[in-house]
């Protein structure tokens, strides 16, 4: 391709948009409203790296002429060639949202191309809004329909991308003919288990992960043999719906987090995609709505530059979810909205693209634990509660936390200061066997969960005293106390001691029980402390002010030779990043106003912090030291290997850059 920018646009494409329409039989005016010169105004005022348009969606119709595929009755003119046309002249990749797994209506006109649940019906992903349209990766939908439609669009339009929606959280458990047929080949099990409870299940779900990773691999190699600088991405593929070594060919990690309350979505996800060392992105829906019944409405700038912190602070690239009118018109003021947020992340993109993380605190993603309590074979139930409570209590504490995956984990564990557990069963061996490791060498280790004295008695010290009970607990919290919810495990030491006792009411001197409700155990130059119960599923569920404080009063308590200390409101998050001679400290303000409720989920404002103290262990005295955007120089101090200034406020993101 003559452009350089197209070459590998994925990983240098920092801000981009994403326009798709997921055309139906219904529609009438496809593309009538769309002219060249209305679509080249409109991206001139945004200036994306990238953008993506619409080319099938989940009910199956092409919204382009395709010969391959069925094209929506409605196409007036073909919005895509416009897309591709305006798009080589602007010099700006364009890449297509395609519906993979999610297509109506092939299962339409091919009925036996259908994935069918354990009583051989047709799978409905959304009933009853949609009509049953989930294939099934092992049929001739991939050979027959999917790959021949990527190779016409790359001949007719050449496009530089597919971002294939619909792909993995749409799969289901399918026992058609051929699953069955290729699980009894490859297992030597006869007949599938239909209940989690069956003990040939994780062979069952491991056999459904495969089918899935099989039909990408190869609709991507198939892409890269026509064209290979052709960018596949499989959305939300290796995120935390689907944790693990990347082993398809994509190009990239990316996926859509949720139209409302989107930050906490991003923080978490952009976390976990970031281990990878893979170009990521993550997509910000531009509207929401707080019930089923009213109508999607815009979020402001604001809000959807809050969001895109959360992302760019992880080292990510960010793009904007647009709906354009059924005709291919785009709201114009739309597009001022999103030009603000352009000019948001592009004065940040210096101190956020290409950066890596700064080991400081390591949360442990189970891969065995999410694959044994998915409710679908690539889906977050609530039993991953207890990893993100654990994330909010540490970075509402202002500590920089990755979440990593096991194989990764077991790879960079020795570089961190603090690894956490939380409420994960199963763990491996290899991993306690490495927690073990990683404490006597000096490291703290924090395990959560009423399942521990099963799991790992060893490791935490204690031996089980009962069964686990559902009953509200407490623990001692400064001359007060933490109120959850169960379960909790009464326990007897075995090698550690007690921190805290479990409470069975709220009066300190009067309710304490004689089980251990926070327990320590002291092995080589490190520790490894245990909570008893779910711990940290209750902190994502309440949130509460006291429970925080008893984490932070924890982290204190253990003495940690934390790199970056900040002294700042639960509203703030930190995330420590580097390149090249830079250490660069993200401050994200998540703080809203008017506080978010369920009715209430549009960010209108980000109520400034106040001042914040930051306090940096370093080697040697820094260079310079400025806040990011805008190169403010700041007053400091560097005695003793402490480099400590204050940052006056911080309103959405701010990056505190220290030259080295």
């Amino acid at each position: 391709m003559q452009n350089k920018r197209f070459r590998q646009w994925w990983r240098n494409g920092f801000f981009g948009l994403h326009y798709d329409l997921h055309a139906s039989k219904d529609d009438t005016r496809l593309g009538a409203e769309l002219t060249p010169a209305h679509l080249r105004e409109q991206l001139l005022k945004v200036r994306p790296d990238f953008v993506q348009c619409d080319c099938k969606g989940h009910p199956g119709y092409a919204s382009y002429p395709t010969k391959v595929g069925t094209p929506a009755p409605g196409i007036v003119q073909d919005a895509l060639r416009i897309h591709r046309d305006v798009t080589r002249e602007l010099g700006i990749p364009l890449s297509v949202h395609y519906s993979g797994i999610w297509d109506s209506r092939a299962i339409e006109l091919h009925p036996q191309w259908a994935a069918v649940d354990r009583d051989g019906k047709r799978i409905n992903p959304r009933p009853p809004q949609s009509s049953a349209g989930i294939v099934c990766p092992r049929g001739p939908y991939l050979e027959q329909l999917m790959i021949p439609q990527m190779l016409e669009i790359i001949d007719e339009y050449d496009v530089d991308g597919f971002w294939v929606d619909g792909d993995n959280w749409a799969v289901r458990d399918c026992y058609c003919p051929r699953c069955r047929a290729e699980f009894a080949k490859r297992t030597g099990i006869a007949k599938p288990p239909v209940s989690s409870a069956h003990p040939d299940w994780p062979a069952w779900r491991a056999f459904q992960r495969d089918s899935f990773v099989e039909y990408v691999t190869r609709y991507t190699q198939a892409v890269h043999r026509r064209k290979p600088e052709c960018a596949v991405c499989s959305n939300w593929m290796y995120t935390m719906r689907q944790p693990g070594t990347v082993t398809a060919p994509v190009d990239y990690i990316s996926g859509d987090f949720t139209a409302s309350f989107g930050a906490e979505r991003a923080e978490m996800e952009g976390r976990y995609v970031d281990g990878h060392g893979v170009p990521w992105n993550l997509m910000a829906w531009t509207f929401c709505k707080t019930h089923e019944t009213s109508p999607w409405q815009m979020k402001t700038e604001t809000g959807l530059c809050q969001e895109a912190a959360e992302v760019m602070s992880c080292g990510g690239g960010i793009f904007l979810y647009n709906q354009p009118q059924r005709s291919g018109w785009l709201t114009s003021w739309h597009q001022d909205i999103f030009a603000g947020v352009a000019r948001f992340c592009r004065e940040r993109q210096p101190f956020c693209q290409h950066t890596r993380s700064v080991p400081e605190a390591v949360l442990l993603l189970s891969d065995a634990h999410m694959w044994r309590h998915n409710p679908m074979p690539f889906c977050m139930g609530e039993d991953y509660f207890g990893v993100e409570g654990a994330l909010h209590a540490l970075i509402e504490n202002q500590i920089h936390t990755d979440v990593l995956d096991e194989t990764r984990f077991l790879e960079r564990l020795g570089r961190y200061k603090l690894a956490v557990v939380a409420e994960q069963d199963p763990v491996s061996r290899k991993v306690l066997r490495a927690l073990e490791d990683f404490a006597r060498k000096g490291g703290t280790v924090l395990l959560t969960g009423a399942h521990l004295a099963d799991l790992c008695p060893g490791l935490a010290g204690v031996k089980a005293a009962g069964a686990a009970r559902q009953e509200a607990w407490h623990v001692p919290a400064g001359d007060a106390c933490v109120s959850l919810a169960g379960p909790w495990r009464p326990v007897r030491l075995s090698g550690a001691t007690m921190v805290a006792p479990v409470m069975l009411n709220q009066q300190q001197g009067k309710d304490e029980t004689e089980f251990s409700a926070v327990t320590t155990r002291r092995t080589g130059r490190g520790r490894i402390v245990a909570i008893h119960g779910d711990f940290m599923r209750n902190y994502l569920l309440c949130h509460h002010p006291r429970q925080r404080a008893l984490v932070r009063a924890m982290l204190d308590s253990w003495r940690i030779p934390w790199l970056c200390r900040v002294d700042a409101p639960a509203q703030i998050e930190v995330a420590v990043r580097a390149d090249k001679g830079r250490l660069l400290v993200n401050l994200v303000n998540r703080a809203a106003n008017p506080t978010l409720t369920p009715r209430l989920h549009i960010v209108e404002d980000v109520p400034p912090t106040g001042q914040i103290k930051v306090d940096l262990r370093l080697k040697r005295r820094p260079k310079a030291v400025t806040l990011e955007p805008g190169a403010r120089k700041l007053r400091w101090t560097y005695r003793d290997g402490h480099l400590k200034t204050t940052v006056a406020s911080v309103d959405i993101h701010r990056i505190l850059t220290v030259a080295l």
